[in-house]
């Protein structure tokens, strides 16, 4: 950031030519007509639903429907636009409803598919659009597309939807195979790309399939960029084969859009084509998708997991998201690179110390400790990345940031377990240009390691249940969740805030009498609702402003304001030209102060704020000082 006067001028200034330059940017491989979506995508908060975790209805310990249906109220009473739900279809429940069975079928444990046109009619009467998972670039081995496509016949009307090959490519791919082979469960692994026949009942195609992601999960061909002729399983995305599954994927998307659904998030959605370094073709091929979408079902959205929004953009997605994996410097500033809170992180109370505990709470050995971690870079890195794509896909669409989400933990983990720190944080994710709210985030629930892995949760030894738990509503039992026996529901439920982070820890805790929790109270929405400074009413408050000040509605400029040497506290503007925020974060113990360029021509009034904090505008650069664990956004004359 320059030192200039005018810090406003220079980001709108920025942000105009960045989106001049756009036209010319290799990545939109063909010229495009579309919008960047609907005008309510502009102004909306995005709540997503795993749905097996949100509320279930008959007593069997498995979120539903009808679960759902009964809690539309609260979701509305957040202020939120959008629900977007975890796969809904039939699945063979080895990677948490992501290997489908009937992309055409509700999966019974949630209900049929009336109760899923209920849901989206009930929404819709509430203001609500739904949006639903989509996973595109593998089913269940249960599939009745794998099921022909396995057979010795290879000329039947699925035989093409997969890939087959008597050899493997490589020497790597046959020790990927050696290893996954030699595991505990060869089809809850992820390692290598393919899958030896054999090891599935009945398959007499091939001696090789291609995997996606876990074994279970064959891939679904769309074809490679740039076929190998050595290699004759590589057929290229006009072959039959590819353009046949392309038809399918329209007409999935037509039997549901038919239904009154707003919209798809896609799962792996850059994964799709293989052989395709330049990400030309994958591209290519979402623009149809999208050019025949806006063509027969305008008004609906296309949200993808690609984690490049110059790239996904281009491609026609009206949203990308923001991931919190280990590569990403979104997840840098509140999780470091071994899932880890208590440190080495920049939403912290030791202001991004290295991290001395493992996940579940074991000192690292001294040679696993990151010294190197600095504030000052994290900030950096995390500014730079994420105005890079701001300025480069801006008129495209929107790149949205998440509080976290069902392969990931959440922020309510390790230290950082309090309610005030958790504001802190919450706040970062309002303010940017498109939030996600992650069921249950709004209440803090809390993520705990070692819980049993559910349904393909915790592949590879990563903690994915503690972050799908389910959602705590009052105080009966279950936390409201279920009515039946504890013992019974899928993923236990962890009500009280607690320092514990593993569930052996949190067991522990418990049989001591539950001593020194950080919070009083459990974590529910009961407890929460009637009280002013919950971490409920605060995320409320803060998407009411979102609605209500157009300087935080998606469009409007976002720009840090940075402070050389100092990272503490984290500074930036939102502005739509006419009104200005400034938003003032500091999650860490020590009171913090920062002088930064002027701003501020006259008053500067506080918008919304959790702690304590002053802004003094002044000729010679105005002064911020914040509290502790303190979040203010302020509006500036």
């Amino acid at each position: 950031m320059k030192a200039t006067a005018n810090i406003l001028a220079s980001v709108l200034l920025c942000l105009a030519t960045a989106t001049g330059a756009m036209a010319d940017s290799p990545s939109t491989a063909k010229d495009h007509n579309w919008e960047k979506g609907p005008s309510w995508l502009g102004n909306t908060v995005i709540y997503q639903v795993y749905p097996s975790s949100f509320k279930d209805s008959d007593g069997n310990g498995i979120g539903d429907i009808p679960g759902v249906i009964s809690k539309l109220d609260y979701i509305q009473s957040l202020g939120v636009g959008v629900i977007w739900f975890n796969p809904l279809f039939v699945s063979g429940w080895i990677d948490g409803g992501y290997d489908v069975i009937d992309y055409y079928k509700v999966d019974p444990r949630f209900g049929t598919n009336t109760d899923l046109v209920n849901l989206v009619n009930e929404c819709h009467r509430r203001g609500i659009k739904v949006m639903l998972d989509l996973v595109p670039g593998h089913t269940s081995m249960e599939h009745p597309w794998f099921k022909q496509s396995m057979e010795a016949d290879a000329n039947q009307q699925y035989s093409d939807y997969y890939i087959w090959s008597d050899t493997l490519p490589d020497k790597k791919a046959e020790k990927d195979l050696a290893t996954m082979l030699a595991s505990e469960n060869p089809f809850q692994d992820t390692r290598g790309k393919w899958m030896l026949a054999s090891e599935v009942p009945g398959a007499e195609r091939a001696k090789y399939y291609m995997k996606n992601f876990y074994a279970c999960q064959p891939s679904l061909n769309f074809g490679y960029a740039n076929p190998d002729p050595s290699h004759p399983w590589e057929q290229g995305v006009n072959d039959p084969g590819p353009l046949a599954v392309k038809q399918e994927l329209k007409n999935i998307l037509a039997f549901w859009y038919s239904k009154g659904v707003d919209g798809f998030r896609v799962d792996m959605a850059n994964s799709l084509i293989k052989n395709d370094p330049d990400r030309k073709a994958i591209i290519a091929f979402w623009q149809e998708i999208r050019t025949w979408m806006d063509a027969n079902y305008p008004e609906r959205v296309l949200m993808a997991e690609w984690n490049n929004p110059k790239n996904c953009l281009a491609a026609g997605f009206n949203v990308d998201m923001y991931l919190n994996n280990q590569r990403s410097t979104n997840r840098q500033l509140y999780f470091d690179r071994k899932h880890q809170a208590d440190g080495g992180v920049y939403f912290s109370l030791n202001g991004c110390q290295p991290s001395l505990k493992d996940l579940y709470g074991n000192p690292w050995p001294e040679d696993q400790v990151d010294r190197t971690v600095n504030p000052e870079k994290v900030l950096k890195d995390y500014y730079d990345n994420y105005g890079k794509y701001l300025a480069t896909s801006g008129h495209l669409g929107y790149f949205a940031t998440i509080t976290g989400n069902h392969d990931h933990l959440r922020f309510n983990t390790g230290a950082r377990n309090s309610a005030d720190q958790l504001k802190v944080t919450m706040a970062w994710v309002m303010t940017q240009q498109l939030p996600i709210l992650y069921y249950g985030d709004e209440i803090g629930l809390r993520s705990l390691a070692d819980l049993p892995n559910v349904e393909g949760a915790n592949h590879n030894g990563k903690e994915r249940s503690g972050a799908r738990s389910p959602m705590q509503w009052d105080s009966s039992v279950n936390a409201g969740f279920s009515t039946c026996q504890p013992e019974n529901i899928y993923i236990p439920v962890c009500p009280e805030w607690t320092p514990a982070t593993s569930w052996p820890l949190y067991n522990k805790w418990k049989e001591e009498g539950c001593k020194n929790p950080t919070s009083k109270g459990m974590i529910t929405v009961e407890s929460q609702e009637n009280d002013p400074e919950s971490l409920l009413n605060w995320t409320k408050a803060l998407i009411q402003l979102r609605k209500e000040n157009p300087a935080l509605h998606a469009d409007s400029a976002w720009e840090p304001v940075v402070t050389k040497g100092q990272p503490y506290p984290m500074v930036y503007l939102r502005s739509n030209g006419e009104r200005t925020l400034v938003v003032v974060l500091n999650p860490t113990s020590k009171a913090r102060e920062v002088r930064i360029p002027n701003l501020c021509k006259g008053a500067a009034s506080v918008a919304l704020g959790c702690g304590k904090a002053s802004y003094t505008p002044s000729a010679k650069g105005d002064v911020i000082k914040i509290n502790p664990v303190s979040a203010f956004i302020f509006e500036i004359k």
